[in-house]
């Protein structure tokens, strides 16, 4: 695993093996998130905000992986269309990732820093990378891990876009800088591929799935559990606005809150046990696989 570190431009560079080191991205102030339940990476380290944690992270090595997106290799994707980058590629053995992670510094919070996380995995192009394991897909949509041990966040890929989530911040000690990973990540706004008007469909598509996905779970509940969905339901909104208050272009594009509610409906759909079948790429295999069992819309530690 090589990790490249961002030191502060006024520090020496701290040479560690596999690693490079160059110029930091000015220092962005970040908007305090509310708070929500997540688990801390290290003792003294902060827990993160889960305001975009995708649902049902369990991995399953046997579980049959959908199809990724055909086009996702051809676009560098960035948390919240502003920060970081995310690049897969194709390998003999499936996709690779190299994921560039910006954050602030573990000694000093009021500077900025970067990672970069990659390995020896080479893709079509010749490109290092991290491997992606697949794991449980989310109704129809592709799901990985990213097998980096400092940060194995689970990625669940669209055709234009993908939701990173990690319990809690990653930590890299030696380049003494602290990242959170988790948020949608899409390509910059003006190099979005997908039409305006096509997500503006694709939302109205997903909120519908979710409000009858909400109904259905209220008519097979009653006392606490009742109580419970609606509470959900009723925060639903809140969250998406939370998810995609950054998402650079969103007012005009709207790729944030599509995709966030697509993902939504799919963990509540399998919750209910009612996902819908996969839909098949021109050059997918014929044979559809069976349908994984029903997943909780919250994360799991797996």
């Amino acid at each position: 695993m090589a990790v490249v570190a961002v030191p502060p431009v006024e520090a020496q560079p701290l040479e560690l093996p596999g690693a490079q080191f160059s110029q930091p991205p000015a220092p962005v102030p970040q908007p305090a998130a509310p708070a929500a339940p997540s688990l801390p990476t290290t003792p003294d380290a902060p827990t993160a905000p889960l305001p975009v944690a995708p649902p049902g992270t369990v991995a399953d090595p046997a579980a049959p992986a959908l199809p990724p997106p055909a086009d996702i290799t051809e676009l560098t994707l960035h948390r919240d269309a502003r920060e970081g980058a995310l690049d897969i590629a194709r390998t003999g053995q499936g996709l690779a990732a190299t994921l560039t992670l910006e954050g602030r510094g573990i000694s000093n919070p009021q500077e900025a820093c970067a990672v970069t996380i990659a390995d020896g995995v080479r893709g079509a192009e010749g490109e290092e990378g991290v491997a992606l394991s697949p794991v449980t897909p989310l109704g129809r949509y592709a799901r990985y891990r990213l097998a980096a041990p400092a940060c194995p966040v689970v990625v669940t890929l669209f055709a234009d876009a993908a939701i990173l989530w990690h319990e809690g911040f990653c930590t890299f000690e030696a380049a003494d800088c602290r990242v959170d990973p988790n948020g949608v990540w899409g390509p910059r706004a003006d190099a979005l591929p997908t039409d305006p008007v096509r997500l503006e469909r694709d939302l109205a598509e997903a909120d519908e799935a979710v409000r009858a996905a909400f109904r259905t779970l209220a008519e097979r509940s009653e006392g606490d559990a009742l109580r419970a969905v609606l509470a959900e339901q009723a925060g639903f909104s809140a969250e998406r606005v939370t998810a995609c208050a950054r998402y650079e272009g969103e007012e005009r594009q709207g790729l944030c809150a599509a995709r966030w509610t697509q993902a939504r409906a799919a963990g509540l759909q399998e919750r209910l046990g009612t996902t819908p079948a996969p839909v098949p790429r021109a050059d997918a295999p014929a044979a559809v696989p069976e349908a994984p069992a029903p997943l909780s819309i919250l994360p799991t530690d797996n």
